[in-house]
């Protein structure tokens, strides 16, 4: 298995060769990679000025969505540059500090997906227990954590702008009234949900497989389903179409040999490029067919598995 040396330096090959791209090639290149451009300059010019990288004083909140993993695919190649740059003799770090706070149980196939991707990318991934006879918050849960953890400074946090409460956040700031003292670094917060999968797309990385069976968005299992836009029987007019057929022809090419890689785990790695419509898994939805979650790049929509459909946009399939 690569090395987090290794896996940042492929990283940082990802986003450059992305960066590479002619912009008309394809109609999401050119506002991604001025996204992706905007998130380097945060982090390497903002958060590596304030915290050192290498000192255990940043940590990364992973729950293993699609903005964590955009997030943590460009934060490894930052974290490639700023060690290319320095006077370090070696790499200096083998595992990448990282947290899952989580306060209830999660699909079997996201916790799978962690796991895997826990390797993968070489993450030092503290869980949170879970607690089903009290109700814990989620403020008192990273208490618990930054108390194990004192050295943290700062967490990654992959939220973005369109999420809830997310409109009013900067990239850098303290934690609220209320919550143990940190600093919440968020440096994706401008990001679209068609930047977000156009350059996933092309990563070649393995996704949860969740995306490919119609879910947007991944909240609490006894609240979320597969996007109601995303059903097929509701397409009659067929507005539904894969967008990023030029990302996914054109994908970075080095993942062929990382995908080689002995990782020893029991997860079946789901790319993009095999991946066809798919039947929900869980009870509700068995015989419904979704379109894979990419077929969805409007922001206002992207939630509407969590709620209601009918709570969430005014024309919301019946």
């Amino acid at each position: 298995m690569a090395s987090l040396e290794e896996t940042s330096q492929h990283c940082n090959d990802i986003v450059e060769s992305y960066l590479r791209l002619s912009p008309n090639e394809s109609e999401f290149i050119k506002c991604t990679q001025d996204a992706i451009n905007e998130t380097k300059r945060c982090i390497l010019d903002e958060i590596f000025c304030k915290w050192c990288p290498f000192s255990g004083e940043i940590s990364l909140s992973y729950n293993g969505g699609k903005d964590c993993q955009v997030l943590l695919i460009v934060y490894l190649s930052c974290l490639w540059e700023y060690y290319k740059k320095g006077s370090q003799a070696s790499f200096p770090l083998a595992e990448l500090p990282a947290a899952f706070i989580s306060l209830e149980e999660c699909f079997p196939k996201l916790q799978d997906f962690i796991e895997f991707t826990a390797m993968k990318y070489h993450l030092n991934l503290y869980k949170s227990p879970l607690h089903p006879d009290k109700k814990i918050k989620m403020a008192d849960a990273f208490d618990i954590y930054l108390n194990e953890f004192p050295r943290i400074k700062g967490i990654l946090i992959g939220i973005r702008r369109t999420d809830p409460f997310g409109e009013k956040l900067v990239p850098i700031e303290k934690t609220d009234s209320g919550w143990p003292e940190f600093m919440r670094l968020q440096p994706i917060l401008h990001w679209s949900l068609a930047s977000v999968w156009s350059f996933l797309i092309y990563s070649n990385e393995p996704i949860c497989e969740l995306y490919s069976m119609g879910f947007t968005s991944l909240g609490k299992v006894t609240e979320t389903d597969p996007n109601p836009y995303l059903m097929i029987e509701n397409d009659k007019d067929h507005n539904r179409s894969n967008r990023f057929n030029w990302e996914e022809e054109h994908a970075f090419q080095n993942q062929k040999e990382l995908n080689k890689e002995n990782i020893e785990s029991d997860y079946e790695l789901v790319n993009v490029t095999e991946t066809s419509i798919h039947t929900a898994g869980n009870q509700i939805h068995r015989d419904t067919k979704y379109y894979p979650g990419w077929y969805l790049t409007d922001d206002k929509l992207e939630r509407c598995g969590r709620i209601k459909p009918a709570e969430c946009y005014p024309q919301a399939p019946t």
